[in-house]
């Protein structure tokens, strides 16, 4: 198996690209957005990586429907194919932000899945994890010794991802944690986020053994009731993500909410 990561600096979201054999799928995809404008070229970096190496583009992979970015995945599908898969609690996703969607349909995704689901790559398989808790709908995909947790889990010293969105819940998310700390201490975690300083390197990959060590906020010593406690006093303080009102309609419909006006310069 080949991994190869994208940062995006912007938004300080990884996008993973992993290959095996000529086959291909790609993890949280982004476009940017930037003073109205929609911009390709974060997509369209990877575009190019996939046809250089002649690989196929079988899935188009999200771990939940972000709310500090814009997925890249309908534009992604119509460069190259592939098939846009998601947890299945979309559904309740879209339920949640309907008052804010304009009566726009929920986004032709091609694949709903759940903790049953396996999807065939390469002739091997890819694993789905129900990992609720930032969002109803984030999964976690296990490919092999690798796991492409979402915005689950942070870097040790920055914790756990935040609950305070429609559908979040904290006590979801210890459990869901806790469900990934059941593997192998060596086992990889692929974050999907990181915030590092300008022109230094994001961290992108840790072990279940130093998330379990050493996360500042849900740790091997941590308690469901000290989490939950910590984790809520901790979502009072933030801000919600500057792009919410535009990311969230979009990557659940593929299409801009209404008010929303593109500058094309």
């Amino acid at each position: 198996m080949n991994l190869q990561y994208f940062f995006h600096r912007q938004t300080g979201t990884l996008t993973y690209l992993v290959s095996r054999g000529s086959e291909a799928v790609l993890i949280d995809t982004v476009l940017d957005f930037q003073d109205g404008k929609i911009g390709f070229e974060p997509a369209n970096e990877i575009i190019d990586v996939i046809r250089a190496k002649g690989l196929s583009l079988k899935y188009i992979l999200e771990t939940h429907i972000h709310a500090d970015h814009l997925s890249a995945a309908s534009y992604i599908r119509k460069q190259l194919g592939g098939k846009i898969a998601v947890g299945n609690k979309i559904e309740q996703v879209y339920k949640e932000w309907i008052d804010k969607l304009d009566s726009i349909p929920m986004a032709d995704f091609d694949v709903k899945l759940d903790h049953h689901s396996v999807l065939d790559f390469a002739g091997t398989s890819i694993e789905i994890i129900d990992t609720p808790g930032h969002t109803p709908d984030s999964i976690t995909y296990k490919i092999d010794d690798f796991l492409f947790v979402g915005d689950t889990l942070f870097s040790p010293a920055r914790g756990t991802s935040r609950v305070d969105f429609p559908g979040g819940s904290a006590s979801d998310l210890y459990q869901s944690i806790e469900k990934i700390y059941e593997f192998p201490d060596a086992y990889h975690i692929q974050l999907c986020h990181d915030y590092p300083d300008e022109n230094e390197p994001p961290i992108c990959d840790v072990t279940v053994g130093d998330e379990k060590a050493t996360n500042i906020m849900l740790n091997k010593q941590s308690t469901e009731r000290v989490y939950v406690e910590n984790r809520l006093k901790r979502d009072a303080q933030l801000s919600l993500p500057k792009l919410i009102e535009v990311a969230v309609p979009f990557n659940l419909t593929h299409q801009l909410p209404a008010g929303i006006i593109i500058n094309n310069g």
